[in-house]
Parts: C-alpha cells; structure tokens; sequence
C-alpha cells in the first residue's frame, strides 16, 4: 500500500461533463510543469535543500536535550501565520487531541499553548496559566523577519513575566534570521539560545526548519522521520514522469480549475487529525499566489462537520469550486444495538464507526459527481512523522509549480507587507509619520456606520 495516493476521476470531463477538466487540457498542461520541474530541480528553490534542513537537526536536538533539566510543563509558542500554522498542523495530526486536557495523554511532555493572534482575551487567560507556572514555561519566540509586531508584542509581555525565575534566559528559544533582524540583536544583546530561518525560506515554506521542527522536537516528535518523508517526496517528485506525478498533476488541477471559472478550492479532511493541514494550505496557496489581480481562493472545510451546513452550497449553489477531499480512515469503534426498539436503527447497529465515516465520506463524493462539482480525493494511508513530512512537501511543490503557470513570484507577499507598515504607523513607529496621518485621515472622514 503507498503511503499516499490521489484519485482524480472526479475532475474529468469525461466523469461530470463540462465543469470537468479535458484530459487533453490536463496533459498539456503537465508537460509544461515538467519541464519546469526539470529546471527546478537544477536549480532548487531553498525550502527544497534538504541538506541545509537536515543540518539544523543536530542542534536542535542539543536544545531539547539541555531544557530536559528544566522539567518544562509549559511550552508557549509566539509567532503568526507561516511561524505557527505549520507546527499547530504536526501537533493536530500526531499528538493526542486533549493533550493539553488529561495529563495521562501527556507522556511528560509539556502543554502547548500557540499564540497566533494578539486578541488580549486569549492573551491574558495564557498569562494567567503561565504566571503560576512561570519557573517550568518555556517561550518559543518565532520570526523570520524579526520585526512581526504581534510576536515582539507578544515576546515582550511574556519575557516580562519569565524575567524573574531563575535562568529565564535559557528558557526563552528565539528562531529568526542568522544575520540581521531586531530579533537577532536581541539574541546577541541578551543571549537566548537561538536556531536560524534558513537563508531565502519564507515562513509558510518554513515548516520543515527549526520553525516547525524545533517545537515538534520539543513534543517527542520524530523530526529525523518526518525529513525523510520530504525528502523521498522530493525523490518522487523528482523521478516521476508527469503523467504519473502527483505534484505535477494536481499543480495543473489546481491551476486548470481556476482558469475553469472554479476559482475556490476547498479542501475538506475527512480527519480530524488532518483539520490543521488545511489552514496551513489556505495560507500557502493564498499569500502566494493571490497577485496581480489573479489566484484561486482556499477555503476550509471539515467532513463530516460540513457536510451538513457547507454541502447544500457545493452541490446546488454556483459552480465555481473544486473540493479537494483528504481522507484517512483512522481507529475503530463498533456501534452497539443499545436501543434495540428502534427498527429504523437496524442498519447501524453492529457496524463500525469507521465504516460510517467511510460511507459518509463515499456519498458526499457521490453526490459531489452527480451535481457535476469538480472533485478530487488524496488518501493518507497512514499519518505519522514521515507521510506528514511527505505531504507538507508534496503540496508547496504544487504551489511552486502553479507560481510558475501563473508567471508570478510565489514567495512575496507585498500585500501583507503594506498592511504591517500601516500597523506600525498607527502604533507611532518612527519613520512612518506620512502613513499615519493616512490613517488618521481616514478616520476622520464621514463614516458609513449603521447598527443596533
């Protein structure tokens, strides 16, 4: 059995008619990527430099080992977007999913707390937990820039609540760029230990570097396994002719799909364990590739959850999206005939909650087909360290390669850039005084506010 495999029958015109893809159309479109995938390989992006990843792992390792000292009980992770999502994605999919909640789940390793955003309610019931625990947390600050104003935010209040323990500073891990960065003049004024944002990998290419592996490394997670599972994807990926090539032909789909009128990809798990995967892939397909007026829009969903306020719209609204379904069949659990009385009941009982979740997964697929809804399934066959490394991979190959069909640099994000400018502005960095009277000025025009 492969460890992960893709079904696109859903996809074809030949299956749902004209909101299909023409095999023609797909095949052409997959030459094309594999020339280009011939010219990246000789040339490799830097997320895809499995010797620079894998170098980073010794010290790592060195890390975790020295705070085994400390007995830590808390492990608060400061960073946003590409600096979390990737790491929330490994503790979803491999740690128990109230870990956090029974202490005989936790095998000694720490709570995890991952701040991503700065709402000051969530913020302070997190100081609250930390304060009583301060001597045993320990505070991941994460960013590549080292300049994030929700994570120096952040940094700085937990720093401040850290400062009074003993040895504080070898509690506090800052990851960030090796050479420049405000956060790396902190390193060397105040002397964390610290692990690098490798040269030329932007954060939501990032975590298979210190970002994502360092706190997995932390959990008891086996970072080792899931860099081979990169690294054979990128094998894979490498030999495969395009016609047989999973990264290749789903990049195409992808890009087919959109210049098809389905401009909204929703990805829908039928995992709970593989419900994170799709936040970290909304950030990855949308910051890069919605530029220059172009780029498809992801969109979460989680079967069976949705199936049940989302599918109505997949299958009767309007026809411009392509579901992207990640199945894994996961445990057992029969189902027992507990309430016999109920004829109507007959069909469940005795059966296997697995095997509902299978059918369910079967017939929203089926009535995705007969709506004529542009469908394709990715199996997981097994999920741990090395299929998870091999997935994170396969899917920014996809995005590289659609950057390239979209003739746009999939590694900027100038959109995000201009609002960080603004945000700085408005909080009176200096520098930026003509954006904030920009600001200001807007906020004094007539505004065009109704409410209750």
């Amino acid at each position: 059995m492969k460890n992960i495999e893709m079904d696109i029958t859903g996809v074809l015109s030949k299956t749902i008619g004209e909101q299909g893809i023409d095999e023609k159309d797909l095949y052409e479109t997959a030459m094309r990527l594999d020339g280009f995938k011939k010219d990246v390989y000789r040339s490799p992006y830097p997320f895809m430099d499995f010797a620079v990843l894998k170098s980073h792992i010794p010290e790592i390792k060195d890390i975790t080992e020295s705070l085994k000292r400390f007995e830590i009980k808390n492990l608060v992770i400061l960073g946003i977007g590409g600096s979390s999502l990737g790491t929330e994605t490994i503790f979803h999919a491999l740690l128990h999913p109230f870990h956090n909640l029974e202490s005989i789940h936790q095998d000694k390793r720490p709570r995890y707390f991952i701040l991503d955003n700065i709402d000051p309610n969530k913020i302070n019931k997190v100081a609250e937990i930390i304060e009583r625990d301060r001597k045993k947390t320990l505070l991941v600050v994460i960013s590549k820039s080292g300049e994030t104003p929700e994570t120096m935010s952040q940094f700085m209040l937990f720093k401040d609540i850290l400062k009074s323990t003993k040895n504080y500073r070898q509690r506090i891990i800052v990851i960030t760029d090796s050479k420049k960065g405000m956060l790396r003049e902190i390193v060397k004024k105040e002397g964390y230990p610290s692990l690098p944002v490798p040269e030329g990998i932007g954060g939501r290419f990032s975590v298979l570097t210190p970002v994502g592996l360092f706190p997995s490394s932390i959990m008891g997670i086996d970072i080792e396994d899931m860099v081979k599972g990169a690294e054979d994807m990128s094998s894979y990926i490498k030999k495969t002719p395009h016609k047989k090539n999973m990264a290749v032909i789903l990049a195409a789909i992808l890009y087919l799909m959109d210049r098809y009128g389905k401009k909204m990809h929703v990805m829908m798990p039928y995992c709970d364990r593989l419900s994170a995967f799709s936040d970290w892939f909304r950030q990855l397909e949308a910051e890069s590739l919605g530029k220059a007026g172009s780029g498809p829009t992801p969109i979460k969903s989680i079967g069976v959850t949705d199936q049940h306020s989302q599918l109505q719209l997949y299958i009767d609204g309007p026809k411009d999206k392509c579901i992207i379904f990640l199945y894994h069949g996961g445990e057992k659990r029969q189902i027992p005939d507990s309430i016999s009385y109920i004829n109507d009941l007959e069909y469940l009982a005795g059966k296997d909650m697995g095997e509902l979740f299978y059918a369910e997964f079967l017939g929203t697929r089926r009535s995705l087909i007969e709506a004529k809804t542009p469908n394709l399934t990715i199996n997981v066959n097994e999920i741990n360290e090395y299929s998870l490394g091999a997935l994170f991979f396969l899917y920014e190959m996809v995005i590289a390669m659609m950057g390239h069909l979209y003739n746009i640099n999939a590694f900027d994000q100038p959109g995000v850039e201009l609002g960080k400018i603004y945000t700085k502005a408005v909080m009176g960095k200096k520098g930026l005084e003509k954006q904030k009277k920009t600001i200001e000025k807007d906020l004094t025009k007539k505004r065009y506010q109704i409410g209750f």
